[in-house]
């Protein structure tokens, strides 16, 4: 057979592209495997700390943990590629084809493993406004829990769901009452079951006073939630569109609960918030 030399910065290139393409590239199958199955590691503990408080260290450790992978994939390859630079007896899978299909099967099993993840256990999305300010600023990319429990949320809990006006957009707010409460709004102090709700979490930006006549804003019901329904209020009461202009939120509409704040960006001064990344959602 052809003596066909390894080139390292085919090795290297072919690594940045997608860790452990070079290792196939050098013939070492077994090394390509390991280098193919390390990230699905992430994903069970990513899941783990979703329900603890380990957010922070999870996020330091997979920046790590990316970074060293990273190096060791290109690195590996490209020493192991020195070796072979003189004489290399090329594998039957050594050749352009073979790349490509290995290529194309480790992207359709990341996009398959992700699109389950996305619909059935974790998700991440980024805040486009303020209507839950001070709790969730815009720039925030959040981890929304989307298993069955998270789909049932609990009076206090922030949640995705189904704008019910637009069904190809995702609103963010808190639940304020379930299915059988009853909900009051006077003078912006609210009332479930007719006890006032304390909190301490919700900002009012406006002094002004709207009678219930003009706008259902700071004064609201009394109403009855629908059983199998949501009734949800942005924290920023003031400057939010929520069930108080349009309804409840269906039980079936409800994508998960908000859990987390992964990093967090503010476009005013261009920096991270360094102090929310990794931040408990309440």
């Amino acid at each position: 057979m052809e003596n066909k030399p390894r080139r390292p910065w085919i090795a290297g290139l072919l690594s940045l592209i997608q860790p452990g393409l070079g290792q196939v590239y050098n013939g070492e199958i077994r090394k390509a495997l390991v280098f193919y199955l390390l990230p699905m590691l992430i994903f069970p503990g990513l899941i783990l700390c979703l329900h603890s408080e380990f957010v922070r260290i999870f996020l330091v450790s997979f920046a790590l943990f990316s970074t060293a992978y990273y190096v060791t994939a290109i690195s590996d390859a490209v020493r192991t590629a020195r070796r072979y630079n003189v004489n290399y007896l090329p594998k039957k899978f050594n050749k352009i084809i073979a790349y490509i299909g290995v290529f194309l099967l480790a992207v359709t099993v990341n996009l398959s493993t992700s699109a389950v993840l996305k619909s059935s256990v974790i998700k991440a999305y980024k805040l486009p406004s303020g209507s839950m300010e001070p709790t969730l600023l815009i720039g925030d990319h959040i981890l929304l829990d989307r298993s069955q429990a998270a789909r049932n949320p609990q009076k206090g809990a922030i949640i995705v769901f189904e704008y019910p006006e637009d069904s190809t957009k995702d609103f963010i707010k808190r639940v304020v009452a379930i299915g059988g409460d009853t909900v009051e709004i006077r003078n912006k102090q609210l009332y479930v079951n007719g006890i006032a709700v304390k909190e301490s979490y919700i900002a009012h930006k406006e002094a002004d006073m709207i009678p219930a006549s003009q706008n259902p804003r700071d004064n609201f019901g009394p109403q009855v939630v629908p059983v199998g329904t949501y009734f949800v209020m942005g924290d920023n009461r003031d400057r939010a569109y929520d069930s108080r202009f349009w309804g409840t939120v269906q039980k079936d509409k409800v994508k998960g609960t908000v859990k987390d704040i992964y990093w967090s960006w503010d476009k005013k001064t261009l920096s991270a918030r360094w102090s929310r990344v990794g931040m408990k959602v309440m």
